[in-house]
C-alpha cells in the first residue's frame, strides 16, 4: 500500500439504544414500547409544568393502566442531586421495573442517575460520588469502569423529549452539586435510554425560548462534533446535514410554532447532530457551558447561545476549511462560521453575549478559573494552556 492509499482506522462504537420512534402520538407509542418489553412497574419522571399544565400527561398515564406504578415531578434545572436521590427513593418504593423521563435534559439525566444507582445498589450521596467525574477532572474510583455492570441492567429508560438539547442519545448524565456549584459526570454502559419517543405535538408545551435555545445545544453538539479531530467521514454526514435542518426547521418554528413538520424537522435534527455522542470530543463551547451552566444558573441553551459564535470566531485560526463546512451546511457560506452562527442564533430572538444571560464581569476570573480545569476545555481543537486565553474567549462572549 503507498503512502497515498493509507487510511486511518475507524471505529464506530453504538450504545444499548434500541428505537427511536418519531412523529407518533405519545400515548400510544409509548403504551406499545411498554408491551413489547413486557414492563408492569411504569414510573414516570416529569417536568412539573408537563404534568399540571397538559390533558396529555393524563392520556399517558391512562394509556398505561395498571402498569403505572408512579410519577415524580420533582427535578430541577440542571439536575440537583438531592431531587435525583429523593426521585430515586421514590423509584424503589414503587418497585418500578423501568423509568420513563417526560421532559428535558434535566429529566432525562435524573434518570439515567436512577438507573446507574439502581444498577449498583447506591442508596447514599458517598456511594454516587465513587462513579462521579468531577468538575476539575477528579475521579471517583469506580468512575467508568464497566467491568462493575453486568450484562443486563437491573432497569432501562425510556425517553420521551419534550426539548431539543440531545442527552437522551448518550450513556452519559451530568448531576449538579448544589453546595459547590459544581457539575458532576456519570457514565455507564446502557444509561442512554433503550427508546426514544418524539412526539411533536406534545412539544408545543415546551416554552418557545427553551425549545429554540436546547436546539442551539444541538447545533453545538453537531458543530464542535465535526471539528473535532476524533471526527470522520460518517458522522460528519450527520452533522452536516443536521445544521442544514436546523437552518430550515428553527426560523419555520419561530414564524409559526403550531407548525408540527418543522418540529419534528428539529427533532431528526436532534437525531443527526448527537449520532456522535460519547465518541468524538466536543470542545470549548461546552466546557465553558457547564461553568455557566453550574456557577451561574444559565440554562444549558443560552450556554451554546453565547458560547459557540465566540470559540468558533477564537478557534478560526486553527479551523479554516472545517468552518467553511459550517457556514455552508447554515446557508451563509460567504459568512465566517462564528457570524453565521450568531446570525441564525439571534434571528431566533435568543441570547448572544454573557451579558445577555446575566453573566457579570466580576465573575468572568472565576469562570476561567475553573474552565480551564475542565477536561471538557482540555480536548478544544485549538489548544487551550491557560485561563487568560479563556478570558480572550469570554471577552469574545461579552
Amino acid at each position: 500500500m503507498t503512502p497515498q492509499q493509507e487510511s486511518t482506522v475507524v471505529q464506530f462504537d453504538y450504545t444499548a439504544l434500541e428505537s427511536v420512534i418519531s412523529n407518533e402520538d405519545v400515548a400510544i407509542a409509548l403504551a406499545a414500547v411498554v408491551e413489547k418489553n413486557d414492563s408492569q412497574r411504569v414510573f414516570l419522571v416529569a417536568s412539573g409544568s408537563l404534568s399540571s399544565a397538559t390533558g396529555e400527561f393524563a392520556t399517558i398515564r391512562e394509556s398505561l393502566g395498571n402498569r403505572f406504578a408512579g410519577v415524580f415531578t420533582g427535578i430541577g434545572s440542571h439536575t440537583p442531586r438531592e431531587d435525583v436521590f429523593k426521585a430515586l427513593a421514590a423509584a424503589r418504593h414503587a418497585e418500578a421495573d423501568v423509568l420513563v423521563s417526560l421532559g428535558g435534559g434535566s429529566i432525562i439525566d435524573a434518570c439515567k442517575t436512577m438507573q446507574l444507582a439502581i444498577d449498583q445498589d447506591i442508596h447514599t450521596e458517598d456511594q454516587l460520588l465513587e462513579y462521579a467525574q468531577l468538575a476539575d477532572g477528579s475521579r471517583g474510583p469506580k468512575h467508568a469502569d464497566y467491568s462493575l455492570f453486568s450484562d443486563q441492567s437491573k432497569i432501562r429508560q425510556i425517553a420521551v423529549p419534550t426539548t431539543l438539547s440531545g442527552g437522551e442519545f448518550s450513556n452519559n448524565a451530568g448531576v449538579l452539586n448544589t453546595k459547590t456549584s459544581a457539575k458532576e459526570g456519570y457514565r455507564g454502559i446502557d444509561l442512554c435510554p433503550q427508546s426514544i419517543i418524539y412526539d411533536p405535538a406534545l412539544s408545543i408545551h415546551t416554552p418557545q425560548w427553551l425549545w429554540l435555545s436546547t436546539a442551539i445545544r444541538s447545533l453545538d453538539h453537531a458543530v464542535e462534533g465535526f471539528c473535532s479531530s476524533d471526527s470522520h467521514p460518517f458522522l460528519d454526514g450527520h452533522f452536516l446535514h443536521a445544521m442544514k435542518l436546523f437552518a430550515q426547521s428553527l426560523p419555520d418554528t419561530m414564524a409559526d410554532p403550531e407548525d408540527l413538520s418543522a418540529r419534528s424537522l428539529s427533532q431528526q435534527a436532534v437525531w443527526l447532530a448527537c449520532c456522535g455522542l460519547g465518541t468524538v470530543s466536543h470542545g470549548a463551547s461546552h466546557g465553558i457551558g457547564y461553568i455557566l451552566g453550574s456557577l451561574c444558573s444559565v440554562p444549558h441553551g443560552y450556554t451554546s447561545c453565547v458560547m459557540l459564535p465566540a470559540v468558533l470566531e477564537w478557534n478560526s485560526v486553527t479551523e479554516s476549511g472545517k468552518q467553511q463546512g459550517i457556514a455552508a451546511a447554515l446557508g451563509m457560506a460567504e459568512e465566517p462560521a462564528s457570524a453565521a452562527v450568531r446570525s441564525l442564533i439571534a434571528g431566533l430572538g435568543l441570547p448572544t453575549s454573557l451579558r445577555d444571560v446575566g453573566v457579570s464581569k466580576s465573575q468572568l476570573a472565576e469562570i476561567a478559573d475553573r474552565a480551564i480545569r475542565q477536561p471538557v476545555v482540555l480536548r478544544n481543537p485549538r489548544e487551550l494552556q491557560s485561563s487568560e486565553q479563556i478570558l480572550e474567549i469570554l471577552d469574545l462572549a461579552w
